[in-house]
């Protein structure tokens, strides 16, 4: 199993003393559109089951099946960020396999295995030569850590991050120099391995069976082909809760700037898979800054390591990348408002479980009724169609669609229905499998549209869109502006005669207070106990707070320690806010993620409100304040620094678009620049530290720490 790939000779030589280096339908009426649409009835459920569709088992491993496009190509026409990812996981990580004709074992961790499971499924695993995928960190109800099966004649592959728990697990591994679990060991970490962990490791009873070893720089998730996350370590508060809370005592800022370093750390490690320096922009934000500070540092490193082709470097003179680093704070309403396109309907009134998993039930060809689990992600042609689209459309091109699938199988419809003659038959047993599988993908996204439907019009969701759009939009759809949005909310929050969820209330009343500038003490009291909203939930509102959010009407807005204040993104009532030319009174506001992201595009952002972290890199712009000379508070400076004790821590046209939020970005945020990528030719990726719904955004919120007091005294 000893081989030298090119790729590793560079390394640092931190473990050269102790080895050779060597080395994934309803009808659109009922939306009020403004231009009369046409109604078409929606077309027959279908009966017939999902089917699936497994890559069978190959005895030649196949690489180059494996690292395939998976999925749409970028704006740009290009690979997705998703297809270089899977490339270098395929070059550099599963490419060892190929001088191991037994296979593997491939071990990960809690923060590897949302790289792979996002990258890879099982069957393609398999297909490339691993024969089992084991999580090292994962604990039993009990506490303790799982146990595994040693398999003492396969290599394992250790694709794991570099902390203290996964080297400590892979050392266990080989404790026991007589009963080691595998028979060797080849190591791949997902960002720089500190020197503190390669002497523990040089000094372990692992090291005389570890046979290559690199640092892959590849510590993000794809969630969409050019959409990735970076989440929180395993077991910890999510990001929001942790970079938004104000607590000054030791542990929390020690959390916090862990949590900033580790945003850094996976965002550099994006760009190495892109194989460009950026241009790092942020917010004036706290947060913001921060996390571009420390990615800027991140990327420093990676560049004097060689890692990463410095921006004036860049391949075949195109434009270096440019990173606009965010926060949830430029924007606490989007995240709110009711969304009515597919998938971010799906996500709102569905149990969509984690990993996009969702259950359904159907009914059989026998009449029974059946359950299935499916996965709603781009591997579904039909899905990747139509996510995008507004369920209102969505019931029309959905039964049109469906019939012209029929017509252009008439012989397996034929067959399937018991109606065919003998040719019939025989055209319809041969195309019956794919017809099946198809029939079920059709059977699935019926289903779904039917139960949006129904639930749309169960929990009075059109009244509590249309207040919520004249709240954000400041104006009805006549244009009229937004005179009484207390009344209404009063008048909607009283009527009884609709099923309103409580979330929903309280999704109202927090785009209340946000867009009307706060509300008075006494009369959030009032509203809180007409809709019957529970003090644990109260307290979501409340840390609205924490996102610059002004809670008491009357007063202004809280300002936390951070540069000049930049234009808010999300407009007062009384003036005039992005408004969405779609023809439907529910989907009027257009998320300002958006026009950042086109004004960045655009060349168009401000210096002063969207600084660059390295001045001399903005061609034409005005010299530019840097991070340490900002007047930002301590924790944001000091994120320069890595934090003392962190886990595996050291102590326009062809341009390509990051945007990261830290807090979370929404459904509609990642509809929003997927289009404008395609509209501009550009690619536009987006990354977050989640993807959010709104519940989960009020629960976030909720996890924040309560200023209820504090919100009294200010009132």
């Amino acid at each position: 199993f000893f081989f030298l790939p090119a790729s590793l000779t560079a390394f640092d030589g931190r473990l050269a003393s102790a080895f050779f280096l060597q080395a994934r339908a309803m009808p659109p009426s009922l939306f009020r559109r403004k231009k009369k649409a046409e109604a078409v009835e929606a077309g027959p459920a279908a009966d017939a089951p999902a089917g699936s569709s497994l890559a069978a088992y190959a005895d030649v491993y196949s690489l180059e099946r494996v690292s395939a496009r998976d999925g749409p190509p970028s704006g740009s026409g290009g690979p997705s960020l998703r297809d270089r990812a899977r490339q270098r996981l395929v070059s550099e990580v599963l490419g060892t396999l190929r001088a191991m004709p037994c296979g593997a074992v491939l071990l990960v961790d809690g923060v590897t295995m949302p790289v792979i499971s996002s990258l890879f499924r099982v069957s393609e695993l398999m297909e490339a030569g691993v024969h089992l995928v084991e999580h090292i960190t994962m604990r039993g109800p009990d506490g303790n850590y799982l146990r595994r099966q040693q398999l003492t004649s396969l290599p394992a592959l250790y694709f794991l991050t570099p902390s203290v728990e996964s080297l400590g697990r892979l050392i266990d591994d080989f404790r026991n120099p007589k009963a080691p679990a595998y028979a060797s060991a080849h190591l791949f970490f997902s960002s720089r391995v500190s020197d503190a962990l390669v002497a523990k490791l040089k000094a372990s009873p692992a090291m005389p069976r570890v046979r290559s070893f690199k640092e892959v720089h590849l510590e993000f998730s794809l969630r969409e082909a050019d959409l990735f996350a970076v989440s929180p370590s395993p077991g910890a508060p999510s990001a929001l809760a942790t970079l938004f809370r104000i607590d000054t005592d030791k542990p929390a800022k020690r959390a916090r700037l862990h949590e900033v370093h580790k945003i850094g750390t996976s965002l550099a490690t994006l760009f190495t898979t892109l194989g460009a320096a950026p241009i790092v922009r942020a917010a004036t934000s706290a947060v913001a800054a921060a996390i571009a500070c420390a990615t800027q540092e991140k990327l420093d490193a990676l560049d004097r390591a060689g890692a990463l082709p410095a921006v004036e470097e860049a391949a075949s003179g195109a434009p270096p990348p440019l990173l606009l680093v965010l926060d949830r704070a430029f924007d606490p309403l989007s995240p709110l408002l009711h969304e009515f396109t597919y998938q971010a309907m799906v996500h709102d009134l569905l149990p969509v479980a984690e990993g996009d998993r969702y259950r359904y039930t159907y009914v059989g060809n026998s009449g029974q009724s059946l359950s299935k689990e499916v996965l709603l992600n781009e591997a579904d042609p039909l899905w990747l169609r139509y996510r995008h689209m507004h369920i209102a459309d969505l019931t029309v091109e959905l039964d049109a669609d469906y019939k012209a699938f029929l017509r252009d199988n008439e012989a397996s419809a034929g067959l399937a229905s018991g109606n065919a003659d003998l040719s019939e038959m025989a055209a319809g047993l041969r195309a019956m499998p794919k017809f099946q599988e198809a029939m079920g993908r059709w059977s699935l996204h019926i289903s779904l549209v039917s139960e949006l439907v129904s639930r749309y019009e169960a929990f009075g969701l059109e009244a509590a869109a249309l207040l919520e759009q004249a709240m954000a939009c400041g104006s009805s759809p006549d244009g009229k502006p937004c005179t009484s949005p207390l009344a209404d909310l009063r008048s909607l929050l009283a009527d009884d005669a609709t099923a309103r969820s409580p979330i929903d209330a309280l999704r109202l009343l927090m785009v209340y207070v946000v867009t009307q500038e706060g509300i008075k003490p006494e009369v959030r009291r009032e509203l809180f106990e007409l809709a019957g909203i529970q003090p644990e939930d109260q307290v979501a509102i409340l840390n609205l707070f924490h996102l610059n959010v002004n809670l008491t009407h009357g007063l202004k807005p809280p300002k936390p320690p951070q540069r000049k204040q930049p234009e808010p993104a999300v407009e007062p009532a009384a003036s005039a806010a992005p408004v969405r030319e779609s023809g439907y009174d529910v989907s009027r506001f257009t998320p300002p993620l958006r026009s950042l992201a086109q004004r960045a595009l655009s060349g168009e952002l401000s210096s002063d409100d969207f600084p660059y972290m390295r001045p001399h890199l903005a061609a034409s712009a005005a010299a530019t304040p840097t991070h340490e000379a900002a007047g930002l508070p301590s924790w944001a400076t000091d994120a320069a620094a890595e934090p003392a004790g962190a886990a595996g821590g050291a102590g326009g046209g062809g341009r390509r678009l990051v945007v990261f939020v830290a807090g979370g970005v929404t459904y509609a945020e990642a509809r929003e620049l997927h289009e404008l990528g395609r509209e501009m030719g550009c690619d536009v990726m987006l990354g977050a530290t989640a993807l959010l719904t709104p519940q989960r955004y009020v629960m976030e919120l909720k996890e924040l720490k309560a200023l209820e007091s504090r919100v009294e005294q200010r009132a």
